[in-house]
């Protein structure tokens, strides 16, 4: 259910540009939405999680400026330095050797005992998974069109993490015991 929560300000961000074709009303729209994500989240957990609460600050300070500007550079930097933003943190995380992804698996289970050359691998997968999509985020911005920006923030920036999350499956998949794993028969 949570990750369904990540789509939502994507999905009503891309349906009302699509409906309007104003970026200023999707902006309005998507800080309305992520607003009220932050406020259900603690309302609900008492706390807000530091990825939305970052995501959500800069969105209202970049949005703010889209919106009093009248320009849609400053949301279309957002994607950039939000993504960059995780990734340097990421990096800074494993290099004082704190392992935050690390964490955020196991603490799901699915992978227990893997050598640390594995998760300082998968750090750096995300690293440039993160440095990626800031990159090709800026050439969407200042090459394209904005309707083609806005196709590239809701499904380019999607198609960019799943294909990271493949590359690190299978990047993960060789540590695998298949012999610990239940055969068809069982």
């Amino acid at each position: 259910m949570k990750q369904a929560g990540l789509f939502i300000p994507l999905i009503v961000f891309f349906g009302v540009f699509l409906t309007t074709g104003d970026i200023l009303v999707a902006t309005a729209a998507i800080m309305a939405v992520v607003t009220l994500q932050v406020i259900f989240e603690r309302l609900q957990k008492g706390k807000v999680e530091q990825k939305l609460l970052i995501t959500w600050i800069l969105l209202m300070v970049f949005g703010s400026a889209t919106l009093a500007f009248r320009d849609p550079i400053f949301i279309q930097w957002k994607v950039t330095i939000v993504n960059w933003l995780f990734a340097l943190s990421l990096l800074v995380a494993e290099l004082i050797g704190k392992k935050p992804i690390k964490g955020l698996l196991e603490m799901s289970g699915a992978f227990p005992d893997l050598p640390a050359k594995a998760w300082k691998t998968v750090t750096y997968i995300w690293v440039i998974a993160f440095s990626f999509i800031g990159i090709t985020n800026l050439y969407f911005v200042f090459y394209t069109d904005e309707a083609t920006w806005v196709n590239f923030k809701v499904f380019g920036t999607l198609g960019i993490t799943i294909g990271f999350t493949l590359i690190t499956s299978v990047y993960l998949s060789k540590f695998f015991n298949k012999e610990k794993l239940p055969s068809e028969n069982s």
